[in-house]
């Protein structure tokens, strides 16, 4: 058994806040393009402007949710643990819930808040991180995603 006394005081805290990414089109072009989505409402501004109530193309939400990834990073709460343990790796281990709020327009900027809610020793020694996480939307009153996402640190 580790001693997690420390981390568990920082159950139900922010941990961190990412840094702002920009939303370009570029961006999402790619990602359409690896998971082969070829929805107009992320390719095609000019559709996306003629056919939606957006004004232009949106991030897919599973780009938005992807962004969870590089903002983790960014706070560095689960590599911090990872170092303090020695030999291990965080995996996603998926969500308990996920919710896409609101759309994310090209040319806006998001950034990660997250929240610890609940770390667990389990009986293989591994460790399961539970985050409370929003992706808010520059200058949005709505965030466009939040979401309870499992973090499992795997010891080697």
């Amino acid at each position: 058994m580790i001693d997690l006394q420390d981390i568990r005081e920082k159950i139900g805290k922010k941990i961190g806040v990412s840094r702002w990414y920009d939303v370009t089109q570029e961006l999402i072009d790619q990602f359409s393009a690896s998971t082969l989505d070829n929805d107009p409402m992320h390719l095609d501004p000019e559709w996306s402007r003629r056919n939606t109530p957006f004004g232009g193309t949106i991030a897919a939400g599973f780009w938005t949710t992807s962004m969870l990834i590089p903002m983790s990073h960014d706070i560095g709460f689960l590599e911090a643990f990872e170092k303090r343990l020695g030999n291990s790796y965080a995996l996603n281990y998926g969500f308990n819930k996920h919710r896409l709020i609101s759309p994310v327009p090209v040319g806006s900027r998001i950034r990660g808040h997250m929240v610890l809610m609940d770390v667990q020793e389990r009986d293989d020694g591994n460790f399961l991180f539970t985050l409370d996480v929003m992706v808010e939307i520059e200058n949005e009153e709505k965030p466009a995603l939040i979401a309870e996402w499992l973090a499992l640190i795997v010891r080697r």
